[in-house]
């Protein structure tokens, strides 16, 4: 059963042995599509038409403590800090070394990574730490508080699993998106778009799908409702859900999300509806689409749920999000030849996915490979990666480093 919350990101609820394992795989394949595609197949539902159902989980106003406007306010003394000098005295290559060093600080050492809870940004600067989310809505204040032209946007990368407890979340990513500005750091002829990124391992210079304030806050409030619901808090998981909706009616994971909160309350019926209105906005999304077919079945209802079976084996094929999360999957469970397969396949029908060409590098090194793992880093230094970046990649073959740490990238 599925659902999603922010990194943004998905909650997977998990099914005993041996079902486990094939719903675990399925739903890896569906975290791809989610993230990557964003076509709407008809107009969003008011929220008012929906099946909320207000009285079976003693919902009521004032639950949701952080608004819109709490979300993106910035602490005072950093407030003071943004505005000082005043942004109307810099010009804007001043206006952007001044974001970076507000917001990373010297050496790019001010925030760690902190997956797993999301912040507002004033939150996010006294903890130091945060979620991609969380710094990313910190890194889009202090921009807007500058008067900056700054896009947050939500960005396609291999989706990973992060077990807790009885659910598997599937995180998407966000990031800040600076347009044309990349002239003002480096005075090239060309104005290129400089992203903000705190993910070095799935940076990209391919454009996401842009983000409104309210589409932020909806994502922050679906990662809030998400973690009362893997800690067992109907009450507060329904109002932050059915928040994240009216926020962003056109937002599809809340409502996924919302749905597997129906079914583990017995309101199957509404359940089902809220997983089609999902299907409906994300008409290629495969995780409302799973959760639909695996209640199909507990139902009964067989000819339908294989129906829904045949339509996700026939996007596989075509999908490299898939053959990538199926790389990068086969990785961690070290299987090295097997994620050979999958990104070989990944990279014959992208060619110039940077991220491709970085975990096959990784399989073909670990797989005794290294030929081929040194050609796949002539490709990345070929398509533009940082000398940095590659060395970064050759450090942790050689096991100098288990993971990559995070610091914030600017593309």
């Amino acid at each position: 059963m599925g659902s999603q919350v922010g990194e943004d990101a998905a909650i997977v609820e998990r099914e005993p042995p041996p079902t486990e394992v094939r719903m675990f795989r399925s739903m890896l394949i569906a975290a791809a599509c989610t993230v990557i595609l964003a076509g709407c197949a008809s107009a969003p539902v008011e929220p008012e038409r929906l099946p909320w159902r207000d009285a079976a989980f003693n919902y009521r106003a004032g639950l949701v403590e952080v608004s819109r406007d709490e979300l993106f306010r910035l602490d005072p003394e950093l407030q003071a800090h943004v505005l000082n000098p005043p942004p109307e005295q810099l010009g804007p290559s001043q206006k952007l070394k001044h974001l970076m060093a507000v917001v990373f600080g010297p050496n790019a050492k001010r925030f760690n990574y902190m997956a797993g809870h999301s912040t507002t940004a004033s939150q996010t600067w006294r903890l130091g730490r945060g979620d991609c989310l969380s710094l990313t809505v910190l890194t889009y204040a202090v921009a807007r508080a500058m008067g900056m032209t700054a896009q947050m946007q939500e960005v396609a990368t291999p989706v990973l699993f992060d077990r807790r407890g009885e659910f598997d979340f599937v995180n998407q990513h966000v990031n800040v998106r600076f347009p044309r500005a990349h002239k003002v750091l480096t005075e090239d002829a060309e104005a290129r778009d400089v992203v903000v990124d705190f993910e070095p391992d799935f940076i990209s210079p391919r454009p996401g799908r842009p983000l409104t304030e309210s589409g932020i806050y909806a994502r922050y409030l679906n990662n809030i409702a998400t973690e009362h619901l893997a800690l067992g808090d109907t009450q507060l998981a329904y109002a932050h859900y059915k928040a994240a909706i009216e926020a962003d009616p056109a937002y599809a994971a809340s409502y996924g999300n919302l749905a597997l909160l129906y079914r583990k309350s017995a309101l199957h019926a509404e359940a089902e509806q809220l997983l089609r209105r999902a299907m409906a906005l994300e008409a290629e999304a495969d995780v409302p689409l799973l959760a639909l077919q695996q209640m199909l079945n507990e139902q009964g209802r067989q000819s339908e749920s294989r129906r829904y079976e045949s339509v996700l084996q026939g996007r596989q094929a075509r999908d490299p999000y898939y053959w990538i999360n199926a790389g990068v999957q086969a990785l961690q469970e070290g299987d090295h030849k097997k994620a050979i397969r999958a990104l070989e396949q990944a990279r014959e029908m992208t060619g110039n996915f940077r991220e491709v060409h970085a975990f096959l590098a990784l399989a073909y090194w670990r797989a005794g490979e290294a030929r081929r793992a040194t050609e796949e880093l002539s490709t990345l230094a070929l398509l533009g990666t940082s000398e940095a970046g590659i060395s970064k990649l050759r450090k942790k073959f050689k096991g100098q480093e288990s993971q990559l740490q995070w610091q914030p990238q600017v593309q």
